[in-house]
């Protein structure tokens, strides 16, 4: 079942967002897994929301991928879980 993950992480900046993706091999395109992601600042911090295939799939990206490179550029891990729902539509 697909989902839609939204994340809020408190100490990143667009800087750090674009080194993690370039870190992570994925300036223009998406990890596997993933058929949308969309990113910007928030009041709260810098805001994801994201639609992945499967909880599985975005668990796998996070272990492999992006803790270890957030943990390298010295991003503290965001206080809360992202909040997942399940995905009802997608367009586009």
């Amino acid at each position: 079942m697909s989902i839609v993950v939204i994340a809020t992480t408190p100490g990143m900046t667009a800087e750090l967002y674009d080194r993690s993706q370039e870190k992570m091999g994925l300036v223009g395109t998406l990890p596997p897994g993933c058929s949308a992601h969309l990113a910007g600042p928030g009041p709260n911090g810098w805001q994801v929301v994201a639609v992945w295939e499967s909880a599985e799939a975005l668990q796998r990206f996070a272990a492999e991928k992006l803790q270890p490179t957030l943990a390298e550029l010295g991003v503290t891990p965001p206080p809360a879980p992202p909040v997942i729902y399940p995905l009802h539509a997608q367009v586009g």
